[in-house]
């Protein structure tokens, strides 16, 4: 794991090869899996993870604008998104 942005109490985690996890002083709020991302198996497919938001995206440059886009949104609202289904 290394934090590869950083944006106050919000921090754009690498946890392996195409798969970040935004996290709010330091808790998982949301996962983003870019192309780069082979799962070990469908059982270990971290995009079927329904209690994390999961965001796919291309490449890691969209996912640096998520992690941005999610920041804004969850400030905006008053409150942290908090991970789960949306």
């Amino acid at each position: 794991m290394a934090v590869v942005r950083r944006n106050g109490k919000w921090t754009l985690e690498k946890q392996q090869n195409g798969v970040y996890e935004i996290r709010e002083r330091g808790n998982l709020q949301a996962r983003v899996i870019t192309d780069d991302y082979e799962p070990q198996g469908m059982m270990n497919d971290l995009r079927m993870d329904v209690m994390t938001q999961t965001i796919e995206v291309r490449d890691f440059k969209d996912a640096e604008r998520e992690f941005q886009n999610y920041i804004k949104k969850s400030e905006s609202s008053g409150f942290g998104l908090g991970g789960g289904l949306f």
